[in-house]
């Protein structure tokens, strides 16, 4: 069941809706709406506090992804791949309790999470997992997708800002 409503927009918020409705980044005001409902009940904005984010338990912030690569380069080398795994527990344990989702039984829907939450854009493809536009380095990523999916990966190395990876 659904339900039509009226709400009252600002003229430069209607300019901006017109404006990504002209460029084809979406259909129509209401798919814009939807998106925006989704994102408000994924993210529990009902309960928004300026500058704290709670998604149930957890805390959730936005960091710009320079400031990302600079805690990460305090990272050894050696270590990225075991920091990777204990982020992909933790990643996992917070997928399983918000959208009940279990992410070794379910590959698809935890890529799917990952997306949506910016890590990149997941995708599989038979044997192959790849991130375009990682947020962070290959072997952070490995070890996190290693303990999320319960798989051993290879890298493959790519030359560009894609990170690829074979299930063994």
């Amino acid at each position: 069941m659904s339900r039509v409503t009226s709400v009252e927009l600002e003229e430069e918020d209607v300019k901006y809706l017109e404006g990504l409705i002209a460029e084809g980044r979406i259909r129509s005001l209401k798919e814009f709406v939807e998106k925006c409902v989704k994102f408000g009940i994924t993210y529990t904005l009902d309960r928004w506090q300026p500058g704290v984010m709670n998604v149930g338990p957890v805390r959730v912030l936005i960091l710009m992804k320079k400031v990302l690569e600079l805690l990460v380069e305090h990272i050894p080398e050696e270590d990225r791949e075991d920091v990777g795994r204990e982020i992909g527990e933790i990643v996992s344990s917070f997928i399983l309790f918000q959208r009940q989702v279990e992410c070794s039984e379910n590959w698809d829907a935890a890529l799917k999470i990952l997306s949506e939450m910016g890590w990149g854009q997941f995708q599989r493809s038979g044997k192959t997992i790849q991130v375009i536009s990682p947020a962070l380095p290959s072997e952070i990523m490995k070890g996190c997708l290693e303990s999320m999916l319960n798989v051993k990966l290879e890298t493959i190395r790519l030359k560009i800002d894609v990170h690829q990876f074979k299930l063994l």
